[in-house]
């Protein structure tokens, strides 16, 4: 396997243009970012009739001269996807593969629906294909317990990707809640395949490791568990460290990122951006200003390299801080902290 430190940083570094074997230093990511955030917002104006509006106001030339100017760009929110989803698309609709649907949870309101184009998707499975190289390699079998159903799902994306690094893998699909017998037939699957590595979220992975606990299946083939769809907490990752003698690495991201957002190093201490494709940022929910590293505030998010539906300047409505200290893995990526619960925007204690 190679260096996890280094793979994300290479991938970073074919991805933004540099030589081969040449390591990207900030500098050079932050370059390729306002290059391609003025790309994007340029075909945005051109081709979006919702950005064609919103962006009004901004010539790309003029007024975004460095990545700070990307506060002079007006915020797009969920309210935007869910009432003008269709404007929002930079492509004729022939170009679009896959169109995700989701409903809000309790509410009778519109759904939000996301549009990829199939180059879209092949840039989440390129990610997903570099990112699993922190964890698996050649010789492992990942479980992949998401969606796997549908063409272009997220574990179909993922599928992909690990199949592109020579990686073999179990398409499952998620685990029903509170499933006993379900859960009982996939430790034996874990047992039987010799498993060694699990993909899914992390309460229903937790669950599995306090069930096989229970029975004695410890897991012994399971070296390492990628959490994520949803907010990891410490409970959970400790039951699955501790009943199954793992590595736990953690992976952030939204549909509306891509699926793919952040990934976690082999230091396990917080993310890695997915800074090739989209530029982060960390604001104050209240006033929309800028935060400085290591203050929690809202995640906010552009797409960089998307086609049929870029997002720009995205209140996704997650919690996140930039953590200040350089990564012990020597990335020059930045690092972003765990994210916190999505149920609200709010500080966390010491922000």
């Amino acid at each position: 396997m190679s260096m996890p430190g280094t793979v994300l940083d290479a991938w970073t570094a074919r991805k933004i243009g540099l030589p081969a074997g040449a390591l990207p230093r900030r500098e050079d990511i932050e370059r390729y970012q306002l290059a391609m955030l003025c790309r994007t917002l340029q075909a945005a104006k051109e081709h979006s009739p919702f950005y064609a509006r919103r962006l009004a106001g901004i010539d790309v030339l003029r007024d975004i001269a460095r990545l700070e100017d990307v506060r002079r760009i007006p915020f797009t929110t969920e309210s935007d996807l869910r009432d003008s989803g269709l404007s929002m698309l930079c492509v004729p609709q022939r170009d679009v593969s896959r169109i995700v649907t989701l409903q809000t949870s309790g509410s009778a309101g519109k759904p939000k629906r996301i549009y990829f184009t199939e180059a879209d998707q092949e840039l989440t499975v390129d990610f997903f294909h570099c990112g699993m190289r922190v964890m698996v390699d050649e010789s492992d079998l990942v479980l992949i317990l998401l969606p796997c159903e549908r063409p272009g799902s997220v574990g179909d994306l993922l599928r992909r990707g690990l199949a592109r690094g020579g990686t073999e893998s179990i398409p499952y699909g998620p685990l029903p809640r509170d499933d006993a017998s379900l859960d009982a037939a996939v430790l034996d699957l874990i047992r039987a395949r010799r498993v060694s590595a699990l993909v899914g979220g992390p309460a229903e992975i937790a669950r599995l490791a306090r069930g096989g606990a229970a029975n004695g299946v410890n897991g012994a083939s399971v070296r390492s568990v990628l959490l994520s769809t949803e907010y990891v907490s410490d409970e959970n990752r400790r039951t699955i460290e501790e009943c199954w003698d793992c590595k736990v690495f953690e992976h952030y991201g939204t549909t509306e990122s891509g699926l793919g957002g952040a990934m976690a190093c082999h230091v396990r201490e917080g993310y890695h951006p997915r800074e090739a494709d989209l530029l982060f940022e960390i604001i104050d929910p209240e006033s929309g200003r800028p935060l400085p590293d290591g203050a929690w505030g809202e995640v906010v998010f552009t797409t960089l390299t998307r086609r049929a539906m870029p997002f720009i300047r995205y209140r996704i409505g997650d919690v996140g801080r930039w953590l200040p200290a350089p990564c012990g893995c020597g990335s020059a990526l930045k690092r972003l902290d765990r994210i916190g619960d999505r149920a609200a925007v709010k500080k966390r204690p010491g922000a």
